[in-house]
């Protein structure tokens, strides 16, 4: 990144080589002849005069944790070789720190939601995608008449089934898209309730993924 400066006045950045950008700077505010090109950034840094320069960047930014601080530039420090952009720390408040979190629920609610079901119809035992595409395909079904249907199931299995067959296999969709989306609010709740943002943090959302074990691994 770069900056055009002017002695201690900062004029441009931090930007990338924006070379039209800063030929608009050089001409219209600072009415100087000089034009820099697209490869001129290889040279930076460039000096136009003793104080219109352009000078490579660099940000000063503490450590801070992401999940409860944020962090702004509040200053820059111009020097012979570089402008430095000084970042403070700011603590997020709980209601932040709660709103951001919450973003991770409503996409494993959609996983919870989109899975499959099995159902057993006439001694066959079906899996059925519980997707809202599929869900909606079953309805238009059910609307358009009586059957019997000859389906194909996810597992491959072609199976005749009847209108009441239908309504059996929407059911069992209906339960699992519901308990998708009572995790979802009851998750919410959860997450409403924490008193701080390390209890937040300690709400699961996505369950840790549980590694079979290795023979004669400790």
């Amino acid at each position: 990144m770069y900056a055009l400066i002017n002695g201690q006045e900062l004029l441009l950045g931090p930007i990338s080589f924006n070379y039209r950008m800063i030929n608009s700077v050089l001409e219209e505010e600072l009415e100087v002849d000089f034009r820099v090109t697209s490869q001129d950034y290889q040279s930076v840094p460039l000096s136009f005069t003793e104080d219109i320069k352009i000078l490579p960047t660099r940000n000063d930014i503490p450590e801070y944790d992401p999940r409860f601080q944020t962090v702004s530039q509040t200053s820059h420090e111009i020097t012979e070789t570089e402008v430095v952009f000084i970042y403070t720390v700011a603590d997020k408040s709980l209601k932040q720190i709660k709103e951001e979190y919450k973003t991770a629920v409503a996409p494993e609610r959609w996983n919870r939601e989109n899975t499959t079901v099995t159902v057993t119809i006439n001694d066959n035992e079906i899996t059925v995608s519980t997707s809202r595409d599929n869900r909606l395909s079953i309805v238009s079904k059910l609307l358009s008449g009586d059957g019997p249907y000859n389906f194909k199931f996810n597992d491959g299995v072609w199976v005749e089934i009847s209108k009441t067959d239908l309504q059996t296999i929407l059911t069992e969709i209906d339960t699992v898209v519901q308990a998708a989306f009572d995790w979802e609010l009851a998750k919410l709740a959860e997450i409403d309730a924490c008193v701080d943002g390390e209890e937040v943090y300690a709400v699961v959302i996505v369950p840790p993924v549980e590694r079979p074990e290795r023979p004669g691994v400790v």
